[in-house]
């Protein structure tokens, strides 16, 4: 079924008694698929519901309804054996678990592009160890923010697990990355740059004289965070 024929679907009945309503064409997911719409069945007496839910069964062999409370109920055709009705529900499963796999990778890429923009903005020295270290720390925080608070305790050990470091080791290679950063911000200013010729600063809007790890993290974990929702909006603005 075409785009036009779908829209005209959608704008009155069909001979089967369905009305026909086209999903977003830019939603990622099932939904993204050129045969996906919402069908929404008219039945205006029990022999009408009857047939509508047995032509569904034959076609598909399970069909969900969404009841008032927002919970799916799905109910599996049994009349082909319990191995039939089970193997549609898996197929079903797989799918939807395939769609979510893909749009997390989505969001992963998104989430990193964020995290980016953000890091070169203040023009760390991308060569260091520590860049790499903040650079995830960012995304696993923006995955679970609880990883922040204390950082010592909760986001250090994951990250020593999986770079194989130590604490220390963690905690030197950031407060080099914060201190070259600093000292080059230092330097530029003491040539007479122009703040505007930077997008990020580290030494302004300091509530310390000298930023810490975890005031750096985050500060930095709040414009990721806003700059994520800013593409997000942009997005579905069409932008």
């Amino acid at each position: 079924m075409d785009r036009n024929e779908r829209t005209q679907r959608a704008s009155g009945k069909d001979s089967d008694g369905i009305f026909c309503l086209p999903r977003s064409p830019h939603v990622n997911g099932l939904s993204a698929k050129p045969d996906s719409v919402i069908h929404i069945y008219l039945a205006a007496s029990d022999k009408d519901l009857l047939n509508n839910v047995n032509r569904i069964l034959q076609k598909k062999g399970i069909m969900g309804l969404v009841d008032m409370s927002g919970r799916i109920e799905f109910v599996l055709d049994g009349r082909k054996g319990a191995s039939y009705a089970a193997r549609r529900f898996s197929d079903y499963t797989s799918e939807v678990a395939l769609s979510f796999r893909d749009q997390l990778a989505v969001d992963d890429s998104l989430v990193e592009s964020c995290i980016d923009r953000i890091m070169s903005g203040y023009s760390f020295r991308a060569g260091l160890r520590g860049y790499v270290l903040l650079k995830r720390m960012l995304f696993l925080i923006f995955r679970d923010p609880a990883l922040i608070s204390p950082i010592t305790k909760r986001l250090y050990p994951v990250i020593a697990e999986e770079f194989r470091i130590t604490l220390p080791q963690i905690e030197r290679n950031l407060r080099y990355l914060i201190k070259t950063l600093l000292d080059d911000e230092a330097s530029s200013l003491s040539r007479g740059k122009n703040n505007d010729q930077k997008i990020f600063w580290l030494c302004r809007d300091n509530q310390e004289d000298k930023p810490t790890v975890t005031s750096t993290l985050a500060r930095l974990h709040d414009q990721v965070m806003k700059e994520f929702r800013s593409r997000l909006s942009q997005e579905r603005s069409g932008c």
